[in-house]
């Protein structure tokens, strides 16, 4: 089932790929082009994630919500999905309002398919 969300948001347009990853680092499940490294980007997510959730707790802004990571040809988002990460690769263009949303209603469903 989360194969299926995953699914979804990569017919987002501008979404190159996407991933639910354990807050250990392991992958979960993931939709991702062959060029990209999936462990490499679960690994990643899980310590950014991480340390953005440890910085939000000392500057009294939790429960963190997003973490976004803007390069020169892309974004990579991730949200909170509970027991999991949901990370989102895109274009640098990528309509920001509309995938936020997307995540946020994709992630409540990784949240309830992994409890």
């Amino acid at each position: 089932m989360i194969e299926r969300v995953l699914k979804d948001l990569g017919r987002i347009d501008g979404v190159n790929g996407s991933l639910v990853v354990g807050k250990d680092g392991l992958i979960i499940e993931s939709e991702v082009p062959s060029g990209i490294d999936a462990e490499l980007v679960a690994a990643m997510a899980s310590a950014v994630f991480g340390t953005a959730e440890r910085s939000a707790e000392e500057i009294q802004q939790e429960p963190l919500e997003q973490v976004t990571i803007e390069g020169s040809r892309g974004k990579t988002l991730m949200i909170d999905a509970g027991e999991g990460i949901l990370a989102v690769i895109t274009d640098v263009d990528i309509n920001l309002g509309l995938i936020r949303l997307e995540m946020k209603r994709s992630a409540e469903r990784v949240k309830d398919l992994l409890t």
